[in-house]
């Protein structure tokens, strides 16, 4: 949950953590979480990941996705591995954005283990666009050896471009020709339900477009692993057999499901809050001098913010740890950090937070 850089400290229910998706966690954390709803309801267990709790948020999390179905597994690496096998077979292309977790962080799964080529388009943005889209679709079939795809991928938000989101009127373009010319779609929906919050576009408007939908469990729902895939329910039927091939059917996986429920219940009224907050927060903060707030045109829950030069960073770091407020002091040049606004931030009011960075400031500025 850490951002790189930032050093391990332990939380406190009153910090506010401006990077990660949520404060961060502990063993002891889950387990304490883990007897507080034994104690107020029964847990169902599962069999080897089917049944009990994991049914439960199976069910749940596909009427919020608009999907008939969905799936649990224990890592997001292995649904989107499995959502790309299942949809793009025999067929043995995929496009996937260049900056994406599947073709950057996955180890070449998807090649090594089902024989699926991933194309990367879109360079070093978030995302590609329909033009470059169709031109490598052309590509693949024009070539001295016919290699067609059998799935465009899309990540929304992506976490290498500072959550930026792939604007819904394009994703709805790309989805639309490839519906036409039978090719499969699947989304990387690690974040979607924050990036959903931000983008004022509904998750099932999301779900909408796409074959197969992945959401994590562990990033904003506090579980301490667990992924769900959605999609149809023939797609989803029997799926459980090859997460099982993949040795990703775990015993007791209603343990993470039951955390998963529990950190759901409350997260999209409270996501609305955070925005909101963030908003009116961002706007105080941009008021203070030495002090400018931009935006991404396609931003979701980071915000780039720009320090004078007179600011030393590493001392306005630690002076508002000292205020628990957590901040990423790594910078993406020219004294620009980037804030990720996540729940932690309601656990101050605006103008505690406000009253933090103007303190710290002032014992960070240099003459």
């Amino acid at each position: 949950m850490n951002a790189k850089g930032v050093k391990e400290l332990p939380s406190s229910e009153h910090s506010v953590f401006f990077y990660g998706d949520d404060a961060p966690s502990s063993n002891i954390q889950f387990i304490n979480q883990l007897k507080d709803i034994s104690d107020t309801r029964k847990m169902t267990e599962d069999n080897y990941s089917i049944g009990g709790e994991v049914a439960e948020l199976e069910s749940i999390m596909a009427k919020k996705l608009g999907k008939e179905a969905c799936v649990f597994f224990p890592t997001g690496t292995l649904a989107n591995h499995i959502a790309i096998r299942q949809l793009g077979l025999p067929k043995t292309r995929a496009i996937v954005p260049e900056q994406s977790h599947i073709y950057q962080d996955s180890g070449d799964s998807v090649q090594q283990l089902s024989g699926i080529n991933l194309v990367p388009l879109g360079g070093g943005d978030p995302y590609f666009d329909l033009p470059e889209l169709k031109e490598a679709l052309v590509n693949s079939m024009n070539g001295r050896v016919v290699n067609p795809v059998g799935v465009v991928v899309i990540e929304t938000p992506v976490r290498r471009c500072f959550g930026r989101s792939m604007p819904y009127e394009k994703m709805l373009s790309i989805t639309e020709y490839c519906k036409e010319r039978d090719i499969s779609t699947h989304l990387d929906g690690a974040r979607l339900f924050i990036a959903s919050a931000f983008t004022n576009v509904a998750l099932e408007k999301y779900g909408a477009l796409f074959d197969t939908v992945y959401i994590s469990m562990w990033k904003y729902f506090r579980a301490p692993y667990g992924a769900i895939l959605a999609g149809s329910k023939e797609f989803c039927e029997n799926l459980f057999h090859v997460r099982r091939m993949f040795g990703g059917s775990l015993p007791f996986s209603s343990l993470s499901a039951a955390l998963a429920l529990d950190g759901l219940k409350h997260f999209e009224k409270d996501a609305q809050l955070a925005v909101s907050q963030s908003k009116e927060l961002l706007e105080l903060l941009s008021r203070i001098p030495n002090i400018e707030v931009n935006h991404y045109e396609d931003e979701s829950n980071i915000i780039p913010v720009a320090f004078s030069d007179k600011v030393n960073l590493q001392n306005l770091d630690r002076t508002l740890r000292s205020k628990g407020v957590f901040i990423n002091p790594e910078t993406s040049g020219q004294n620009t950090i980037h804030l990720t606004i996540n729940m932690t931030i309601l656990r101050k009011s605006n103008q505690e937070l406000l009253k933090a960075f103007t303190e710290a400031l002032e014992t960070s500025v240099t003459i």
